[in-house]
């Protein structure tokens, strides 16, 4: 074919001439075909890095190297278009001087762009190697959805209306939706992975679904029992409350006041949610044991209250009892901590704070002077500077650590 291209240029011209200039043309398709792999290899990883960075200073490198590209592609058609023979002004066919200069152009691209892919050769392979993961990681997600929603289709009546499994399996198809819709390598990959882990967790879903009844029969039982429990503990505030205000100052417990009342709410709701999980036990189970666990929630906030009234009374007990053997346990502490830092020489980083601290349990004491004692305040202050000599000692030994 390039044979009767050449005979059709230059027509009567002899067959040495001919011979040169098709070896000239073979090179220079040869040279060009060669380019144009090259760049369609690099073009393809900058548009891979250019996505996972719009900005990334590799694309703006690489244009102009896509625009001689270009100028080339025009030259090499021009040198290598076959005329029309029924054209009554044929073109001058190509000098060789003209295919020598455009295989010397397809010569210094071909540099240029060999020293661009060994400047940017990091940016490059990470983009290759981003884009491979994406385009696996995305035929995984694929792959993992269909499975977990034929899955969906096969399992037993009534499966598929259950709320988490309904939930679960919209999760996957939304996260399809999305998938198709990625652009960039990172926007794919964060959705492939959405998808897995909707597919996953519609998996784990149909799994359990079976013993869902047996579930949440368990999970209700076990809530009631505990309301049960805490209402009968519950039951004992009132009459703290009311010791607390017999036998300490009011200062001592008025932060309690309103415990009664939250602690009847908490119970109402827990018992209002119990009721609510039976309901739905026969026709969604799944959604009873959503009830269940907000009971619980509700429980567990009811007997920190319950708590909160049972253990200040009998901390404030043993505090009256014997307030010097707390103040000597705290003053214990301290003289450690203020041996520890004369042992270590830290005691011009840390005495003065450690003296404070002394001062600190002097005027805990004197609340216990007052006509009504606060043993509340006195006790908690105690509590205050024994955390803050933990502190201070861990601190201390993190800086003799730094040396």
């Amino acid at each position: 074919m390039a044979g009767n291209f050449v005979r059709r240029m230059f027509g009567g011209r002899s067959r040495e001439r001919d011979a040169h200039l098709q070896h000239q043309l073979d090179a220079l398709t040869t040279a060009f075909l060669d380019s144009e792999r090259q760049l369609s290899q690099l073009d393809l990883a900058v548009s891979l890095a250019r996505e996972i960075n719009p900005n990334t200073r590799t694309a703006h490198d690489w244009q102009p190297l896509r625009d001689r590209q270009l100028q080339i592609v025009g030259e090499y058609l021009r040198l290598t278009a076959t005329p029309d023979p029924d054209a009554r002004d044929r073109p001058r066919p190509p000098a060789p001087v003209e295919i020598t200069a455009c295989i010397d152009a397809i010569g210094a691209l071909s540099h240029d762009m060999n020293r661009f892919s060994q400047v940017h050769q990091g940016e490059l392979t990470s983009a290759s190697g981003a884009g491979s993961l994406a385009v696996s990681e995305t035929h995984q997600a694929k792959v993992a959805a269909h499975e977990s929603l034929s899955q969906l289709e096969h399992a037993p009546g009534g499966i598929s209306r259950l709320r988490t499994v309904d939930q679960a399996a919209r999760a996957v198809r939304d996260g399809m939706v999305r998938l198709e819709a990625a652009g960039g390598i990172p926007e794919r990959r964060r959705e492939a992975a959405a998808v897995l882990a909707a597919a996953q967790r519609l998996r784990e879903v149909l799994a359990d679904a079976a013993t869902l009844p047996e579930q949440s029969d368990r999970v209700i039982r076990s809530v009631e029992t505990r309301l049960s429990a805490i209402g009968h503990r519950a039951t004992r505030v009132p009459e703290a409350l009311s010791e607390l205000l017999r036998e300490f100052s009011s200062d001592c417990s008025k932060d309690l006041r309103d415990n009664q009342r939250r602690v009847d709410s908490h119970l109402a709701d827990a018992r209002a949610d119990i009721e609510q999980a039976r309901r739905h036990q026969r026709t969604d189970p799944d959604v009873a044991i959503g009830d269940a666990a907000r009971a619980r929630d509700h429980l567990d906030e009811a007997e920190r209250e319950v708590d909160a009234v049972l253990d200040r009374l009998r901390t404030l007990r043993d505090v009256r009892a014997d307030p010097a053997g707390h103040e000597r346990k705290v003053r214990f502490r301290l003289r450690d901590a203020q041996q520890f830092a004369v042992n270590n020489s830290l005691v011009d980083n840390w005495g003065s704070v450690l003296d404070a601290q002394s001062d600190r349990i002097d005027r805990a004491k004197a609340t216990l002077t007052r006509i009504h004692p606060d043993y509340w305040a006195y006790w908690t202050e105690l509590r205050a500077v024994d955390g803050k000599i933990t502190e201070i000692i861990d601190r201390m030994r993190g800086q003799l650590a730094a040396k």
